[in-house]
């Protein structure tokens, strides 16, 4: 999660505990425990008819598939965790102006040109692997925010 501060008192102590000085903060778990997240997501469910998470409007930010390494064309990406990406987070806008590949997407692209170590990688750059779900799920989440 990234959290923008701007209170005075709220960065001191953000910055006590080594968060930086701000004023932007990146919050980071490393794990999820979703056996025991789910019992309270299901009870608010329930019995407050709502849910745990919900958006509070359309996206602001995306995470952008960057390589990891000099990549060459033909060459598949390995998705988040792998070896030849990483993803940077960047403003919905920069990111659609740049065609920019999301990092959740980039699991079995096919390179179609070679891209250079510490860029990022456009749809431009990849052929996406047919008839995906995330794919088309994304193509709708585009069309019903634009």
């Amino acid at each position: 999660m990234v959290v923008h501060e701007e209170h005075p008192g709220r960065r001191k102590h953000l910055d006590y505990f080594k968060m930086g000085k701000g004023p932007l903060y990146v919050f980071y778990t490393p794990y999820h425990l979703p056996h025991i997240q789910i019992a309270s997501t299901i009870a608010r469910a329930v019995l407050l008819g709502d849910a745990t998470v919900a958006p509070l409007g359309k996206p602001v930010c995306s995470v952008a598939a960057v390589a990891k390494k000099d990549l060459k064309a033909g060459e598949v990406l390995d998705g988040v965790g792998g070896f030849t990406s990483y993803g940077v987070i960047e403003n919905v806008d920069i990111f659609k102006a740049e065609n920019l590949l999301p990092m959740g997407l980039s699991e079995g692209c096919r390179l179609l040109r070679d891209v250079s170590k510490d860029k990022a990688i456009q749809f431009t750059d990849v052929e996406l692997p047919a008839g995906r779900l995330c794919d088309r799920l994304h193509e709708e989440q585009n069309r019903y925010f634009d």
